[in-house]
């Protein structure tokens, strides 16, 4: 393994820090404040990544992309992370590759140019797993009538879309429908729920084959948690520098806080664990690049970096003096705007399970 990053590397990542320092940092506290940002801001912020040339670096050639390789593509996420402003660059999540026919004119080609967005209407209230999931897709002729609802992570715009996820008699099966879609209605309160009342989803809007949702871009998934690993790593490293500014900022008690030996420890374990991640990052980014089997890696990454947010969130909040995990405290709305909880702690699950099978089977006896 090659540990000296290329010039373009380095280039494009200076690039991508100076934007986010100039253009996403100054909109943090009126985006953290609203939930959103004036269509004017978002436009401005597209056109900046444009002119960089920035905009579906990532995207592999054969669907009009950049084809970044991937450790380029980590190093550009980890940027990504250290702002609270959402900064698109064109990806997509790979299920949406198993768009056909005319599903690719309809919310394939337009979420890759970014006229449109995708909204996943996967998780449900109260049930993380797919076996404990509500939501049928029940067949009636040419047809599948959906009932249940779902988690979102935002209220959808108008011209976004969606994808949901719902059990079938063959299987959980994925359906593209559009935001006017006859059936759905939307609530706001604390969070926003689907609901599906007898919403007929013609057979054209199936994703892929019924019942293998989870097979829609499942060859691409393990380089998707990789570059989804190094945005956690710039969002633990982004909260490392606040903790830091404020106990070199802050007095208690007539003592400056950064004297006080058990902030150090703190601040000293965050950074050497941000440090020890990335390494691990980086190297399956590495195995990506050099078309290497990606399952292990892909899941270790997924461990330690879910792992090291989740220990980052409590050593930073303990430092600026919260008491522990509460919604109120604004270290972890910080936290819970970027990474939805319920979907890091099953991630961590899989993860786990994974990895010990991994070990299990690599240290079998005899």
């Amino acid at each position: 393994m090659d540990f000296e990053l290329s010039s373009d590397t380095l280039m494009l990542r200076d690039m991508l820090q100076r934007f986010i320092e100039d253009e996403a940092k100054p909109l943090e506290m009126k985006y953290f404040n609203t939930g959103t940002l004036e269509p004017k801001e978002r436009t401005r912020l597209r056109t900046v990544i444009e002119q960089m040339g920035l905009w579906g670096a990532a995207v592999p050639e054969k669907f009009g992309g950049g084809g970044l390789d991937m450790l380029t593509a980590c190093l550009l996420e980890e940027e990504l992370g250290k702002t609270f402003v959402p900064i698109e660059l064109g990806d997509v999540p790979p299920l949406l590759y198993g768009c056909r026919e005319g599903q690719v004119e309809q919310f394939l080609n337009p979420a890759l140019s970014g006229d449109r967005h995708l909204i996943l209407a996967i998780r449900e209230p109260g049930a993380l797993r797919p076996e404990a999931w509500m939501t049928t897709a029940t067949p009636e002729g040419d047809a599948y009538v959906l009932n249940g609802s779902k988690s979102l992570s935002a209220m959808p715009a108008t011209n976004d879309f969606l994808v949901v996820f719902a059990k079938a008699p063959a299987g959980i099966s994925a359906f593209a429908l559009d935001m006017n879609h006859a059936g759905l209605i939307f609530h706001q309160n604390g969070g926003v729920v689907l609901k599906l009342d007898n919403c007929r989803a013609e057979s054209g809007s199936l994703l892929g084959e019924c019942g293998h949702a989870f097979a829609l871009g499942v060859d691409d998934a393990p380089r998707t948690c990789i570059r989804i690993g190094a945005r956690y790593i710039g969002l633990a490293q982004r909260l490392l520098s606040m903790a830091a500014a404020y106990a070199n900022d802050w007095t208690s008690l007539g003592a400056p806080l950064k004297d006080r030996p058990s902030v150090q420890r703190m601040l000293a374990e965050l950074d050497v664990q941000i440090k020890s991640v990335r390494w691990l990052v980086y190297h399956a980014a590495w195995l990506a690049d050099k078309q290497q089997p990606l399952r292990i890696p892909a899941a270790e990454v997924r461990l330690a970096t879910g792992g090291l947010i989740q220990r980052g969130t409590d050593l930073v909040t303990m430092i600026f003096g919260g008491s522990g995990p509460s919604p109120e405290i604004e270290i972890h709305r910080f936290v819970r705007s970027a990474i939805p909880m319920e979907a890091l702690e099953l991630g961590l699950e899989c993860a786990r399970l994974t990895v010990a099978t991994q070990v299990l089977t690599e240290y079998k006896a005899g």
